[in-house]
This record gives structure tokens, C-alpha cells and sequence, in this order.
């Protein structure tokens, strides 16, 4: 197993997350090739068990998806919205049961604290909004990051980003936002050129 391999399948280790082979070609590591060997999933030496977890795991993410669509639909009443994105766990369908749901937004310029103001109000209506402090977050929807400008400053440009920006998953989109987040951030093709190719196309 060469070392992009490796790190590939180690990385999605730490989510405890086993690879189909076209996952790990899709989410390798500075590009290439997965190995000649053709296997179901991909996983470290002694972490088959991670089959039966991700197969677990796939049970609960249709209601998931189902209340985040609920979710963006409200968010997408408030016109300083320009996308919602899904991302951690949900966005690869590999959420825990007892997840919560979250979710990336990017505002119009100048109205980020507006907007996050009005989204906090619209979800605490809708009676999904997960709150500091809360003991049972299962299923509530976290607003994890607002931006105002598409591009991530270049503090956040690791490995651990490029994986967040190309995970995720568009629920609501205004004016082609998220073609144009996805151009402002092309530095994830640096850690991840399959994955870019995946989503852009070229």
C-alpha cells in the first residue's frame, strides 16, 4: 500500500468511516490511484468492525436529511441567504444517531450578524435550533459557520478544510453561490485533486 493510500484510508479512520474504492479514489490524498486490489471497503488492519458500524449508520440519516431539508426551506425565506451547506458527519452519511445536523452559510456582504440573527429566530420558531449548553442535540440543527465573503482565509487551508469545502452538501443555493464558492477556494486542489475534479468537472 503506497503512502497516499494509506493516508487516505487513515483519514477517514478517525471518523470511523470505511472506504468503497471509489470513495478512496475519489478522497485521495494528493491524487492517484487506489490499489490494484479490488476489496468492498477499504480500512486499517483490525478495523473491519467499521463495516457494520457504517451500515448501522446509514439506517438514521434519511430523517437527517429530511429535517435539514425542513430547515433550509425556512432559511431560504430570509433573503440575505445566499447557500446553505451540510456539513460534518450528515454530509458523508455518516452522522451518529445522536448527532447534531450542521450547517455552513454564506450571507451577502455587510449582513453576516443580521442574517445569523434572523436564522437563530427563524429555526428557535421552528423549534430545531440546537442551543449552548443543550444535553440532547440529536437531530437539532447547529449553524456552525456563517462567511460573508466565499473565499476561507488563509489560516483555515489544511487538509482538515479542503475535506469540509468538498464534502459538502448544497441544500440551498441563491445565485449560483456555490459554483462560485468552490471557485474562490480551488486551493483544495492541492490536498485533494480527485475530489475537485469530482465537483467541478475539471
Amino acid at each position: 500500500m503506497d503512502e497516499a493510500t494509506f493516508a487516505t484510508i487513515a483519514y477517514a479512520d478517525i471518523f470511523d468511516f470505511p472506504l468503497t474504492r471509489d470513495e478512496l479514489m475519489r478522497w485521495m490524498i494528493f491524487g492517484g490511484l487506489p490499489p490494484k486490489q479490488k476489496k468492498l471497503y477499504y480500512f486499517l488492519p483490525g478495523r473491519n468492525n467499521l463495516v457494520s458500524v457504517r451500515r448501522e449508520r446509514e439506517l438514521w440519516q434519511k430523517e437527517k436529511w429530511d429535517i435539514t431539508r425542513r430547515a433550509a426551506g425556512i432559511l431560504s425565506k430570509i433573503p440575505t441567504i445566499q447557500l446553505v451547506g451540510v456539513t460534518g458527519g450528515l454530509a458523508m452519511n455518516n452522522a451518529k444517531q445522536d448527532d447534531d445536523i450542521d450547517l455552513f452559510i454564506i450571507t451577502h456582504p455587510g449582513a453576516l450578524w443580521t442574517t445569523r440573527l434572523l436564522a437563530s429566530l427563524f429555526l428557535d420558531i421552528a423549534k430545531l435550533r440546537r442551543h449552548p449548553n443543550e444535553h440532547h442535540v440529536a437531530n437539532k440543527i447547529c449553524l456552525n459557520m456563517f462567511v460573508s465573503e466565499p473565499a476561507l482565509p488563509e489560516s483555515e487551508r489544511d487538509l482538515f478544510s479542503a475535506h469540509e469545502v468538498l464534502q459538502m452538501e448544497p441544500v440551498f443555493d441563491r445565485g449560483n453561490t456555490y459554483k462560485k464558492f468552490l471557485l474562490a477556494n480551488k486551493w483544495v486542489k492541492t490536498f485533494l485533486p480527485n475530489a475537485w475534479r469530482y465537483r467541478y468537472g475539471h
